[in-house]
């Protein structure tokens, strides 16, 4: 080995990680260090290889390295069987560039509406245009993805089958702890977001984020709280942050316990279907929503597009956003479809709310959110509030609605609870 490997938290660990990886081994398996592995640009993963470390090994990305941690060494032609195992992933945010999203030519911070700071001057530089990009440059209608653009990812696998992520700990990203597109086959297991307030603030901060071309895939076991989606499932993302725009489907999701986050999980179509993905066993509170289905982008003409959605057995309840959260959004209802969405099969069964914080919905469809055949059962509403809690309220069109086994209550025999509240329309109703 030429490289020397000093996991001493000073001295710059890439080359020696990387020349292990560049050996051709099936699995790369990192000594406990004396303190931490410190890197200074992307580790590149090969197909057929697995790299292994101990579960509390951390690996510190070195200030102003403004790029992810790991990714896959060919987003072009794809990778196969890739595994991630152990370890501590430390961004390092505050050290790095500030999360792109949050920037604008001079800081500002009106009342009620989405504070930004002002675009520093030692911007990274632009792998496209080889100097500093402008801040109109930079917002996402101006320029398209690159895997080389800064984002703030904290690790980015592009067109991989068969990939593998297992104990892991991904702590303070910039934005996505991981973002993924074109992933197929995989498994995500006991992965735990230890999350600080970001740089400069708490937004942004997806846990695992995926793009168009992600499919049949397992996801289990994640812990803790983060400062956007802790799942987001966007088939058209943003231009500037988006690999990959197309369809997604064929997703189990068990297990997911977050207090005070974001939200669980988060769907965006603007006209790729987003298909037959479960989410159940779901523990925690949420502050904007627990679910949302989402089109996002008026200007963009698809309507979204869902279908085989499932949702099993949630604990969840509504929390306050962070003093620190940088956006003024509304308070969405639990479960939220934004309008411009049209779905096909939704099923939502065994949600358990004890609400004590804000009395929004528990399920809120906007005009014009558009559902083929929806079913709602063996659900709980608990109102703790003086305010009355709607449990579903539709603006939009539903064509069957089945009901059932549904139990709404108030605290202490205050009536303050409203079953159903329709101002849409919906063609067939059953309870």
């Amino acid at each position: 080995m030429k490289n020397t490997l000093y996991g001493d938290g000073v001295h710059d660990d890439t080359p020696a990680i990387q020349e292990l990886l560049d050996s051709g081994s099936g699995c790369v398996q990192l000594p406990s260090p004396s303190r931490n592995y410190l890197i200074t640009k992307s580790l590149r993963l090969h197909s057929n290889q697995e790299l292994r470390l101990d579960r509390w090994t951390e690996v510190v990305l070195a200030p102003k390295s403004n790029g992810p941690m790991l990714v896959n060494d060919d987003f072009e032609s794809g990778n196969s069987r890739i595994a991630v195992t152990g370890g501590i992933w430390n961004g390092n945010n505050t050290a790095q560039a500030p999360n792109p999203q949050m920037v604008a030519p001079t800081a500002s911070n009106e009342p009620n509406s989405m504070r930004r700071m002002a675009m520093p001057a030692d911007w990274p530089m632009d792998p496209v245009r080889k100097r500093q990009i402008t801040l109109p440059e930079l917002r996402e209608d101006e320029l398209p993805w690159h895997p080389k653009r800064y984002w703030g990812d904290l690790m980015l696998f592009v067109n991989v089958d068969q990939f593998v992520m297992r104990d892991v700990t991904l702590r303070n990203p910039v934005t996505y702890g991981f973002h993924g597109a074109k992933i197929t086959n995989f498994t995500f297991e006991n992965i735990t977001f230890d999350f600080n307030e970001g740089n400069p603030s708490p937004n942004n901060m997806d846990g695992l984020h995926f793009d168009g071309g992600c499919r049949f895939g397992r996801i289990t076991n994640l812990k803790g709280a983060c400062y956007d989606d802790l799942l987001a499932f966007n088939a058209e993302d943003g231009t500037i942050d988006s690999p990959f725009m197309g369809p997604i489907g064929d997703i189990e999701v068990d297990g997911v316990f977050a207090q005070r986050c974001h939200s669980c999980a988060r769907f965006l179509s603007n006209g790729s279907p987003i298909r037959n993905i479960t989410i159940r066993n779901v523990h925690g509170s949420f502050y904007r929503y627990a679910i949302g289905f989402t089109h996002y982008f008026p200007q963009r003409p698809r309507r979204g597009d869902f279908d085989g959605l499932v949702f099993e057995n949630f604990f969840i309840a509504k929390a306050l956003p962070l003093p620190s959260d940088w956006n003024c959004c509304p308070d969405y209802a639990l479960f939220w479809g934004e309008g411009k969405g049209t779905m096909g099969s939704l099923r939502v069964s065994g949600v358990q709310r004890i609400e004590e914080t804000t009395a929004v919905p528990t399920f809120d469809f906007e005009a014009d959110f558009v559902i083929d055949h929806a079913i709602i059962e063996k659900c709980t509403m608990e109102n703790h509030l003086a305010e009355p809690i709607v449990f579903l309220r539709n603006a939009g069109r539903i064509r069957e609605l089945v009901l059932r086994d549904n139990v709404c209550r108030p605290h202490h025999g205050v009536e303050n609870v409203v079953p159903f509240l329709n101002t849409g329309s919906i063609e067939t109703l059953n309870s």
